[in-house]
């Protein structure tokens, strides 16, 4: 039976990459070439349309936004939202922790479409790069990354939704010492801090990413890992 966009049951292409589950490393980085397709490119695409129509349908902007300070060292922080991406299938260590890996990925992605609605029908420019200043690498990153990404799809915050999320299903899919689920929590919290001192994103983009985030998380990404674990897909599984 052809499964749609939003059936909770894992889409047919995931055949290859359940195939290579065997193959940590090529099984992540499929799973790393889907999230590369799947969200720069229609990302990219709200981006350069919204800077091509020039106008934002509200300024969120705060007094405490101009009073956070760039911190060059916290673009660290920034980038390693990238591996967020990769962190769930790559630490998969078993078919039901590969299964789950598969099935956030997917229901994250489509969690994602109504954001690439907001950043084309509700756009808000964010006006604070010009205190990027600096000839450091760290600085020169963070200047290459925005000569790439115009200061549009600013609201919900990306970089805080999607890590948010993996953070919050991380705990569901594998037993996390307390080390490490403090360790997880203190690099999200990073993270989330440097979207504001790379000035990349308002205050109110970062709030706005954090409701998002736990919304769909506890509507639509947290019965399907649950069921998943619980062996609803495994047939579902056997046909991919």
């Amino acid at each position: 039976m052809k499964r749609s966009l939003f059936d909770p049951r894992p889409w047919r292409m995931w055949n290859l990459v359940w195939k290579k589950r065997g193959n940590t490393i090529h099984f992540t980085m499929l799973i790393g070439l889907f999230f590369s397709i799947a969200m720069v490119i229609p990302y990219t695409i709200t981006n350069r349309i919204t800077q091509f129509i020039g106008w934002t349908v509200f300024d969120p902007k705060l007094s405490i936004d101009e009073s956070i300070p760039y911190i060059p060292l916290l673009n660290l922080a920034y980038i390693s939202y990238y591996a967020y991406y990769i962190l769930i299938p790559f630490f998969a260590r078993n078919e039901t922790q590969q299964k789950c890996a598969i099935m956030f990925s997917q229901r994250l992605y489509i969690c994602t479409i109504p954001v690439f609605l907001i950043f084309l029908l509700l756009p808000v420019e964010v006006d604070l790069r010009m205190d990027v200043k600096g000839d450091d690498v760290l600085t020169s990153l963070l200047t290459l990354v925005h000569s790439v990404d115009q200061p549009y799809n600013a609201w919900p915050s990306l970089h805080v939704t999607h890590s948010l999320c993996v953070v919050l299903s991380v705990p569901l899919i594998f037993n996390l010492s307390k080390y490490a689920h403090v360790s997880l929590w203190v690099a999200w919290v990073l993270l989330t801090i440097s979207t504001m001192t790379t000035q990349q994103h308002y205050l109110f983009d970062v709030v706005t990413g954090m409701i998002y985030a736990v919304t769909v998380h506890q509507l639509f990404i947290r019965p399907v890992l649950s069921d998943c674990k619980a062996g609803a897909y495994d047939e579902a599984f056997q046909q991919t």
